[in-house]
């Protein structure tokens, strides 16, 4: 082997040599230091509630101590009915002509809460068609699910509302967040929060905050029920404004945008299912 060949091959050598171990070097420092990817993982976060939700809507929960907050909410899908609510809270914002006040709400109501998942799941709220005299007459459903997915077609019109939370007005929202119900809560306690437009005879189609809480149990049976059941109903605005809709909350006849009211059970909520016709 000539001198020059020598000289190739060692210089050879150390080449493959300095390549072997940068690489041993570039795959310890991976272990240590994962590459951040290009396109990052983005993970699902559930809207505040205190930017999401109207503000005094949620001061009246928590003066009742009924704001359950947390991020392990107990499992509370299901079928469950009550025969009344009782209205304990009427307030209305300034010079509201609305002629409700506090008493009782006869039903039956049902509540049908499905597809949970770990902070979000779907809603449907039913009641029987009341009576236009009844001064609640605004909570009247159809036999259709709620209907806040509706909403996502029309969320311009509330972002640019002044009455909307700071949350729609920022770049965090989107139309999905419309979508869902979500879920809050610690050990067998929870919260809800979500918007729909109810559907009422007149077709006003007004745009309320919900929140309702309870206390998830079980009956001697193993049945789940809802324990100390409240409901809290803010109306936003009216996606069908007309001139004879501001003549019908003139004479007080439909909640003014602000006006909230405050609905507890009497009774625990148990199992039942929606008999339609």
């Amino acid at each position: 082997m000539t001198n020059k060949t020598t000289i190739y091959a060692f210089i050879l050598i150390l080449i493959m040599g300095m390549l072997s171990s940068c690489k041993k070097v570039n795959n310890d420092n991976n272990n240590e230091e994962p590459i951040t990817p290009d396109t990052p993982v983005i993970t699902f976060q559930i809207p505040p509630i205190d930017e999401y939700m109207p503000e005094r809507l949620l001061q009246l929960f928590d003066s009742l101590n009924v704001l359950h907050r947390g991020d392990t909410p107990p499992t509370i899908a299901g079928n469950f009915t009550t025969e009344s609510l009782n209205c304990l809270i009427v307030d209305k914002v300034a010079g509201s002509p609305y002629i409700a006040s506090p008493g009782a709400i006869i039903g039956p109501y049902y509540f049908e809460m499905r597809e949970q998942g770990n902070d979000t799941l779907g809603i449907a709220f039913k009641k029987t068609i009341g009576s236009p005299e009844d001064p609640f007459f605004f909570l009247e459903k159809s036999d259709t699910d709620s209907t806040y997915y509706r909403i996502k077609d029309n969320t311009a019109l509330f972002t640019d509302d002044p009455i909307a939370p700071p949350y729609f007005k920022s770049s965090k929202f989107t139309a999905e967040d419309f979508r869902h119900a979500y879920v809050i809560g610690n050990d067998n306690y929870f919260t809800l929060y979500f918007y729909e437009i109810r559907d009422i005879s007149n077709n006003a189609l007004p745009l309320n905050a919900i929140l309702i809480s309870g206390k998830m149990a079980k009956d001697t049976e193993g049945n789940p029920i809802i324990e100390d059941f409240w409901c809290g109903c803010e109306t936003m605005k009216y996606y069908n404004d007309s001139e004879s809709l501001n003549l019908i909350i003139q004479f007080g006849m439909l909640p003014t945008p602000g006006d909230i009211f405050i609905m507890q059970s009497p009774n625990t909520l148990l199992q039942g299912i929606y008999n339609y016709k």
